[in-house]
């Protein structure tokens, strides 16, 4: 009577596994490259998909960012890797691209679909170049000299600095010759301004040697 009432259900039981295996017998999607849901910078010239099962067969269909086919041949299935399959791409620029699969388990023989998306960003944005200080050199400013010490008519103009043999410019002893006309012997003025002496001593000299020669 036990028995009778145990065996329903051990069919069952192996009727539920077998059915399980039946389901898990589809090649699944593993892995991919570029990866499901995934962003690369650039995309690959050949999209790489991994599945749980060897293949027989392999048909893909990826669309670009604007709507278009990007495949650009049939699928490979890796003779060496069985689960492996490839297909080559053409770029459409980034965004998203779709990919949908089909394939046929070596396995059992059993078809399997399915699909999944990834995303190319694009290269990077290139780097605005710094605007480099500009090479040309600065207009150089030249000190203008500092005007002569030329003096103005008048005596303190013409005794200011006299002292001062750096002044001894030639229109500072013409103002000294103009000022003391006929009161100083203008040869011994010069000779003394010639000989280095400053404008003070050079003046005594020339009203002594006028005094001198008057004396005469």
């Amino acid at each position: 009577m036990h028995l009778r009432i145990a065996l329903p259900s051990v069919l069952l039981f192996v009727l539920a596994v077998a059915s399980a295996e039946v389901a898990s017998a589809h090649a699944q999607y593993s892995s991919s490259n570029p990866p499901s849901n995934g962003t690369v910078q650039t995309l690959p010239s050949v999209l790489q998909v991994t599945f749980t099962e060897e293949l027989a067969a392999m048909q893909f269909s990826v669309r670009g960012p604007d709507g278009t086919e990007v495949t650009t041949g049939p699928a490979q299935i890796d003779l060496q890797h069985r689960t492996n399959a490839s297909v080559p791409l053409r770029g459409a620029g980034p965004g998203t691209y779709t990919v949908v699969w089909h394939n046929v388990s070596g396995d059992d023989g059993d078809p399997n679909d399915g699909s999944f998306v990834f995303t190319v960003a694009g290269p990077p944005a290139a780097a605005t170049p710094t605007p480099m200080a500009s090479n040309a050199s600065a207009p150089t400013t030249v000190a203008a000299a500092p005007a002569a010490n030329v003096p103005a008519s008048g005596d303190d103009a013409i005794t200011k600095g006299i002292n001062d043999v750096r002044v001894n410019t030639y229109r500072k002893r013409q103002a000294i010759r103009d000022q003391y006309r006929g009161k100083i012997d203008e040869l011994t003025f010069n000779l003394a301004i010639a000989s280095g002496e400053g404008l003070e001593n050079a003046l005594k000299d020339a009203m002594a040697a006028l005094t001198a020669n008057g004396a005469h």
